[in-house]
């Protein structure tokens, strides 16, 4: 390696992204339900309870006010809502099969850039006790190893005050395993040696953006209380086994990035899964 080249890895190595607290105003709240009017006001007013953080105006949709997704997405346009708080398959009664979040808010989700609490269906069983009663424990699930500061402000936004707040990285281990396959096919390389500094300055960046986070909170935030999960494996295990094993009330995801139109994989996956697990898409 020439001297300009090692000089070079070394600033990268050292250049970090940093959180930037930046907390999102969620004070105009739009319910949106399929319900007859007493249920839809009954479910409001289960929201209100679990999601505190919302302290504005809160407006409920009941199924008479919108059939088709266009109807929905006008009705979103017109209010022009902070945040939008319903549950999965609206006008649909998929609810009964783990394959999708349903039509409408499959389209609102990619369409739109309000952020949406998505509960469970108000018909489901087997919801924990924990689930839908408050947001003390929140989990943002960041795919991205820098970080994206949208995601755990939102994230942020939402954990009561006094709660906690898990950030969570998973690298994919298919992909890095993909990676190192082909490394060690390049006689340059030491593979032993790549399979080690790699992995390792991967799982630095995102535990370097984190501990920034909490440095940042220390002065914002001083409440909460962080705790950081860095690690590698499959990706939806690996989510799932922290949900379950930290009893998580709401699990923040981020939509798509600006030159996407759909979640990422991991990020749709995981919002189908977990069926019994408030979601907040950001």
């Amino acid at each position: 390696m020439s001297s300009v080249d090692q000089f070079t890895s070394v600033f990268n190595a050292a250049s970090k992204t940093t959180f930037q607290f930046n907390s999102p105003q969620l004070e105009n709240v739009l319910v949106v339900t399929d319900l007859e009017p007493d249920a839809a006001t009954r479910f409001t007013e289960t929201a209100k309870a679990f999601f505190t953080r919302a302290s504005g105006e809160w407006n409920t949709v009941t199924g008479e006010d919108f059939k088709t997704v266009n109807d929905l997405l006008e009705m979103v346009k017109s209010r022009k809502p902070d945040l939008i708080v319903t549950y999965r398959h609206l006008h649909s009664e998929a609810w009964r099969w783990p394959h999708s979040l349903g039509e409408h808010l499959d389209v609102l989700i990619q369409v739109g850039d309000t952020p949406i609490v998505v509960t469970p269906h108000p018909d489901r069983e087997g919801i924990p006790d924990h689930a839908m009663t408050n947001t003390d424990n929140v989990m943002a699930v960041n795919d991205h190893p820098a970080g994206i500061d949208s995601l755990v402000n939102h994230a942020i936004c939402a954990t009561m005050k006094g709660g906690t707040l898990h950030l969570n990285h998973v690298e994919d281990e298919t992909t890095f395993d993909r990676y190192m396959e082909m490394i060690g096919k390049i006689p340059e390389i030491d593979t032993d040696t790549a399979r080690e500094t790699i992995l390792a300055q991967l799982l630095q960046e995102p535990s370097d953006y984190i501990d920034s986070t909490v440095t940042v909170l220390a002065g914002e935030r001083a409440d909460l209380k962080i705790v950081k999960h860095i690690t590698k494996g499959n990706q939806l295990e690996e989510y799932r086994k922290t949900i379950d094993e930290n009893k998580v009330d709401l699990v923040v995801l981020k939509a798509h990035d600006e030159d996407q139109l759909a979640m990422s994989t991991t990020a749709y996956s995981l919002a189908v899964e977990l069926r019994t697990t408030p979601i907040m898409v950001v």
